[in-house]
């Protein structure tokens, strides 16, 4: 009678370890391309590659998908451009699903958020681990990444307009956000979906200058008191990703 239960829990294990070593490969191939972009032949097209594999990793299982995604993001600091990158890809993929975003929409979105910080690869993940502030050169590169992203992925050949928009503005002040998603333009709508799960994101992450905060304390942040920032794009994450996501540790009241 006990042999059944414990090889299904052997089968779940393995099943686990699969999944996040897919995780591990893609996070690491992700590196590979963001540090290294003019060297990789068609990189639109491997673009396009990374975001099927993300898209049948979290077809599999997205509760899963949420649970390593948070562990990759809250435990390393190692090659932190492409661990965000991957966060905020997957985070944007799913709440497409939800928004029931068109094809050409989600595929942009997705696409901006794997690529919006190419413009500063080595220096995001420099200060992942630096404890100083930054410097006045440094404020400089990060206050033009997203123009110096929109023309590398010019000079790689990106031709996705609404793909570029989305990496030059990703920034950008967003609009009133009491004005629904649906009557913003398209750029703008993207935009504002990017932009809260970009702080999401960045929140999560540890720094060497300070830990990173639990997934919990980020959501809240994120929707804050301020009834301002309650926006759809804020509210979907939170039904996205939930107060408690999968994996998180909590303290009972009683």
């Amino acid at each position: 009678m006990s042999a059944h239960p414990s090889s299904t829990h052997a089968h779940s294990e393995g099943e686990y370890e699969d999944l996040l070593s897919l995780w591990s490969d893609l996070e690491s191939a992700l590196s590979v391309l963001l540090s290294r972009p003019l060297q990789v032949q068609d990189f639109p097209g491997k673009v396009r590659q990374f975001d099927a594999w993300l898209q049948d990793l979290v077809a599999h299982d997205i509760d899963a998908a949420l649970y390593l995604m948070f562990q990759h993001a809250s435990k390393s600091t190692v090659g932190y451009s492409a661990s965000h990158a991957l966060v905020c890809g997957t985070l944007c993929h799913i709440m497409a699903l939800e928004f029931e975003l068109p094809q050409r929409e989600r595929d942009s979105l997705v696409r901006a958020a794997l690529t919006m910080n190419i413009g500063m690869t080595a220096l995001q993940d420099a200060l992942a681990v630096q404890r100083e502030p930054l410097t006045a050169e440094q404020q400089q590169v990060v206050a033009s990444h997203p123009r110096l992203g929109l023309d590398m992925l010019e000079d790689l050949q990106v031709t996705n307009d609404l793909w570029l928009e989305i990496v030059a503005t990703h920034h950008a002040p967003s609009s009133d956000a009491a004005v629904p998603l649906a009557s913003l333009p398209v750029r703008e709508r993207l935009t504002r979906i990017l932009s809260t799960i970009d702080r999401y994101a960045a929140l999560i992450s540890p720094r060497k200058s300070r830990a990173g905060r639990s997934a919990t304390d980020s959501v809240r942040a994120i929707v804050g008191q301020d009834s301002d920032a309650r926006d759809e794009a804020s509210l979907m994450l939170v039904r996205t990703v939930g107060l408690c996501p999968p994996g998180t540790f909590v303290r009972l009241d009683n």
